[in-house]
Protein backbone atom coordinates (compact mmCIF):
# COMPACT_ATOMS: atom_id res chain seq x y z
CA UNK A 1 0.00 0.00 0.00
CA UNK A 2 1.60 3.49 -1.29
CA UNK A 3 1.56 5.98 1.85
CA UNK A 4 1.19 9.47 1.60
CA UNK A 5 3.62 11.72 2.30
CA UNK A 6 3.52 15.61 2.61
CA UNK A 7 6.88 17.13 1.77
CA UNK A 8 7.18 20.50 3.74
CA UNK A 9 9.06 23.24 2.42
CA UNK A 10 11.31 24.61 4.33
CA UNK A 11 11.80 27.29 2.42
CA UNK A 12 10.26 30.67 3.90
CA UNK A 13 9.11 32.79 1.04
CA UNK A 14 8.82 36.02 2.15
CA UNK A 15 6.37 37.35 -0.42
CA UNK A 16 5.30 40.72 -1.27
CA UNK A 17 2.30 39.22 -2.53
CA UNK A 18 0.12 41.54 -4.28
CA UNK A 19 3.24 44.10 -4.71
CA UNK A 20 4.57 44.69 -8.10
CA UNK A 21 8.41 43.68 -9.12
CA UNK A 22 9.44 47.12 -9.32
CA UNK A 23 8.41 47.92 -6.04
CA UNK A 24 10.07 44.78 -4.95
CA UNK A 25 13.28 45.84 -6.53
CA UNK A 26 13.39 49.34 -5.56
CA UNK A 27 12.91 48.38 -1.87
CA UNK A 28 15.83 46.07 -2.38
CA UNK A 29 18.42 48.49 -3.70
CA UNK A 30 17.84 50.80 -0.91
CA UNK A 31 20.22 51.08 1.74
CA UNK A 32 19.51 49.95 4.91
CA UNK A 33 19.31 53.93 6.16
CA UNK A 34 17.23 54.52 3.17
CA UNK A 35 14.58 51.72 3.44
CA UNK A 36 11.39 52.90 2.96
CA UNK A 37 9.61 53.09 5.83
CA UNK A 38 5.70 52.96 4.77
CA UNK A 39 3.85 50.24 5.24
CA UNK A 40 1.72 49.01 2.23
CA UNK A 41 -1.82 47.46 2.48
CA UNK A 42 -2.39 44.06 2.82
CA UNK A 43 -4.74 43.89 0.15
CA UNK A 44 -7.15 41.95 2.49
CA UNK A 45 -9.74 44.30 2.97
CA UNK A 46 -9.00 44.29 6.61
CA UNK A 47 -7.69 48.27 6.50
CA UNK A 48 -4.34 47.17 8.08
CA UNK A 49 -0.95 47.76 6.29
CA UNK A 50 2.35 45.42 6.98
CA UNK A 51 5.52 45.65 5.89
CA UNK A 52 7.49 43.82 3.26
CA UNK A 53 10.91 41.65 4.70
CA UNK A 54 12.95 43.98 2.45
CA UNK A 55 11.38 47.07 4.52
CA UNK A 56 12.07 45.79 8.20
CA UNK A 57 15.87 45.67 10.18
CA UNK A 58 14.97 42.27 11.62
CA UNK A 59 12.59 39.55 9.86
CA UNK A 60 9.58 37.92 11.07
CA UNK A 61 10.74 34.78 12.20
CA UNK A 62 9.32 31.61 13.06
CA UNK A 63 10.35 30.16 16.98
CA UNK A 64 13.64 28.43 16.64
CA UNK A 65 14.44 30.10 12.92
CA UNK A 66 14.30 26.82 9.92
CA UNK A 67 14.89 24.36 12.30
CA UNK A 68 11.43 25.21 14.49
CA UNK A 69 9.73 25.23 11.38
CA UNK A 70 10.98 21.73 9.82
CA UNK A 71 9.94 20.23 13.45
CA UNK A 72 7.02 21.70 13.81
CA UNK A 73 5.88 20.39 10.49
CA UNK A 74 6.81 17.12 10.85
CA UNK A 75 4.76 16.73 14.21
CA UNK A 76 2.02 18.52 12.91
CA UNK A 77 1.45 17.99 9.04
CA UNK A 78 -1.69 15.86 7.69
CA UNK A 79 -2.49 14.68 4.41
CA UNK A 80 -6.12 15.58 4.33
CA UNK A 81 -8.06 12.22 3.61
CA UNK A 82 -10.05 13.76 1.21
CA UNK A 83 -7.42 15.16 -1.14
CA UNK A 84 -6.07 11.35 -0.89
CA UNK A 85 -9.08 9.86 -2.46
CA UNK A 86 -8.75 12.73 -5.46
CA UNK A 87 -4.98 11.82 -5.14
CA UNK A 88 -4.56 15.49 -5.16
CA UNK A 89 -0.93 17.05 -4.88
CA UNK A 90 0.77 20.15 -5.32
CA UNK A 91 2.53 22.92 -3.15
CA UNK A 92 0.04 25.54 -1.85
CA UNK A 93 1.50 28.83 -0.77
CA UNK A 94 -0.09 30.46 1.92
CA UNK A 95 0.18 34.31 2.18
CA UNK A 96 -0.31 35.86 5.92
CA UNK A 97 0.91 38.94 7.98
CA UNK A 98 3.30 37.91 11.43
CA UNK A 99 1.23 40.46 13.29
CA UNK A 100 3.35 42.92 16.09
CA UNK A 101 2.84 40.32 18.71
CA UNK A 102 3.80 37.59 16.37
CA UNK A 103 0.35 36.13 15.60
CA UNK A 104 -0.71 34.92 12.41
CA UNK A 105 -3.44 36.86 10.75
CA UNK A 106 -4.66 37.29 6.50
CA UNK A 107 -3.67 33.30 5.99
CA UNK A 108 -5.31 33.06 2.60
CA UNK A 109 -4.19 31.09 -0.80
CA UNK A 110 -3.90 33.82 -3.75
CA UNK A 111 -6.34 32.42 -6.40
CA UNK A 112 -3.33 32.30 -9.14
CA UNK A 113 -1.53 30.10 -6.46
CA UNK A 114 -4.55 27.43 -5.70
CA UNK A 115 -3.78 23.91 -6.19
CA UNK A 116 -6.96 21.72 -4.89
CA UNK A 117 -9.74 23.10 -2.55
CA UNK A 118 -8.82 20.73 -0.15
CA UNK A 119 -5.12 20.90 0.32
CA UNK A 120 -5.43 24.51 -0.40
CA UNK A 121 -7.93 24.96 3.17
CA UNK A 122 -5.90 22.26 4.85
CA UNK A 123 -2.38 24.48 4.40
CA UNK A 124 -4.61 27.69 5.29
CA UNK A 125 -5.54 25.88 8.67
CA UNK A 126 -2.02 25.04 9.27
CA UNK A 127 -0.42 28.42 8.86
CA UNK A 128 -3.08 29.95 11.10
CA UNK A 129 -2.53 27.23 14.03
CA UNK A 130 1.20 28.07 14.00
CA UNK A 131 2.35 29.04 16.93
CA UNK A 132 3.34 32.67 17.70
CA UNK A 133 6.39 34.08 15.86
CA UNK A 134 9.27 36.59 16.85
CA UNK A 135 7.86 39.72 15.55
CA UNK A 136 9.30 42.37 12.63
CA UNK A 137 10.95 45.12 13.74
CA UNK A 138 11.96 48.24 12.41
CA UNK A 139 13.92 51.28 13.99
CA UNK A 140 13.29 49.24 17.17
CA UNK A 141 9.52 48.54 17.19
CA UNK A 142 7.97 45.52 16.47
CA UNK A 143 6.07 45.99 13.26
CA UNK A 144 3.37 43.50 11.12
CA UNK A 145 4.94 42.05 8.33
CA UNK A 146 4.10 39.93 4.98
CA UNK A 147 5.39 36.60 4.85
CA UNK A 148 4.55 33.28 2.68
CA UNK A 149 5.38 29.72 2.96
CA UNK A 150 5.04 27.13 0.52
CA UNK A 151 3.75 23.31 1.74
CA UNK A 152 4.38 21.21 -0.60
CA UNK A 153 1.53 17.76 -1.07
CA UNK A 154 2.57 14.50 -2.71
CA UNK A 155 2.58 11.00 -2.63
CA UNK A 156 5.26 8.60 -2.44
Amino acid sequence: MKKNMIIAMTAMFLLAGTFTANAQTEAKNQSSAQKQSTPLATGRGDGGEAYTPEQVDQRAMFPGGQEGMMSYMMQNMKYPKEAEKDKARGTVVVHFVVEADGSISNAHVPDSLKVHPVLDAAAVQFVKAMPKWKPARLKGKTVRQRASHAISYRFK
